[in-house]
């Protein structure tokens, strides 16, 4: 069988690129523990079989594996993850995303640069260190125009999908991804001006948590702090997207209108009334209950009875396959796909990320 000259440093690149172990690695390619040992010590040569299951499973080109030295790509995203001590890890599919947000990032520049797409509105710009979140979420929202009413008026099964349109209206691109929600809720890339990315795991099955997801990431965008989120509130950056994230999709505005009378003091709110006001935010009880005590409307202590007395409902479960179309503009999402199919008299070969993104 034919041999292909990949030195065993390009094969230690390649999996360590993905995020793979050796056992990991193995059963992608389809061999051996021992011969992934073998290849990366020098002692076995790859044949044309391996070289081309590296190449379409770990979906990195196949000139990349034949350089001489290891190619030079982006360091991944900063991380804004809570690790509780554990060294940071990221799989296979959250790679692959990362990579996939990059590519088309590079197909927008092209684009934009070449006057072949309208140029991106340059986004606000905040500091965690400075600016007051809850101020910041609100003023957000309504330099979106995005109305209370509006809000109170969407059907809960489009309320992702509305809020979509309106972060992308200023100016970004919002993708859904496959990758696990033990690496990351979602992440942000903002590596070049002309295309602030947000991208959001489809493993979310819950509207109203991938909702929240997209607008935190927004977050991360405007204070220029892109990266990989879990929303935790012991990192001071994901603390403020937290935060930003509650005032943007549950302002003070809303919140009288749904309460009526602002009490003068923290009241002990009926589940059935949080359960009622959060399913006409489309938001999840939880958070409506943590921005009620942040607000003052409930006392400190208010969210951790409600989760104390609520009944947990699986998540229901998104139907798979279907409509491949359909499928990929869900997922690249209205502005990517109206940009590319509006660009005059394309000149720029869109590379197709799933095959070539390094």
């Amino acid at each position: 069988m034919t041999d292909v000259p990949i030195r065993p440093d390009l094969i230690i690149w390649a999996r360590e690129h993905r995020g793979l172990s050796h056992e990991q690695f193995a059963d992608k390619i389809g061999i051996t523990v021992d011969e992934v040992f073998a290849l990366e010590r020098g002692d076995k040569q790859a044949n044309l079989t391996i070289f081309r299951n590296i190449s379409s499973r770990l979906r990195i080109p196949g000139g990349a594996l034949l350089r001489q030295t290891r190619p030079r790509v982006p360091a991944l995203p900063a991380d804004f993850r809570t690790h509780e001590g554990q060294p940071p890890a990221l799989g296979f599919d959250t790679r692959i995303a990362v990579d996939f947000a990059r590519t088309l990032s590079n197909n927008i520049q092209e684009l934009v640069e070449n006057e072949l797409a309208a140029p991106v509105p340059l986004l606000p710009r905040f500091d965690y260190r400075r600016d007051d979140p809850e101020q910041a979420g609100e003023a957000e929202r309504a330099r979106l125009g995005a109305t209370t009413a509006t809000q109170l008026g969407w059907a809960s099964a489009q309320a992702f999908k509305n809020w979509r349109s309106v972060i992308e209206a200023a100016g970004t691109f919002v993708f859904l991804k496959n990758f696990p929600l033990a690496d990351c809720k979602g992440f942000t890339v903002y590596d070049v001006r002309e295309s602030p990315i947000i991208v959001v795991s489809k493993h979310e099955r819950l509207d109203v948590a991938r909702v929240f997801t997209l607008v935190h990431e927004y977050a991360h965008l405007l204070l220029r702090e892109p990266g990989l989120s879990d929303h935790n509130d012991r990192n001071p950056v994901e603390a403020w997207c937290n935060r930003f994230a509650a005032a943007f999709l549950m302002p003070r505005d809303a919140l009288r209108q749904l309460v009526g009378v602002w009490p003068n003091q923290p009241a002990d709110w009926p589940l059935d009334d949080i359960r009622n006001w959060a399913r006409r935010l489309k938001v999840s009880q939880q958070a409506l209950a943590l921005r009620f005590e942040a607000v003052g409307l409930a006392a400190v202590g208010f969210f951790g009875r409600l989760r104390a007395q609520q009944v947990h409902i699986p998540a229901r479960r998104v139907e798979t396959g279907g409509d491949y179309v359909n499928t990929q503009v869900s997922e690249l999402g209205d502005r990517f796909t109206n940009t590319v199919l509006t660009a005059r008299e394309t000149t720029i070969k869109i590379i197709t990320p799933e095959k070539d993104a390094v």
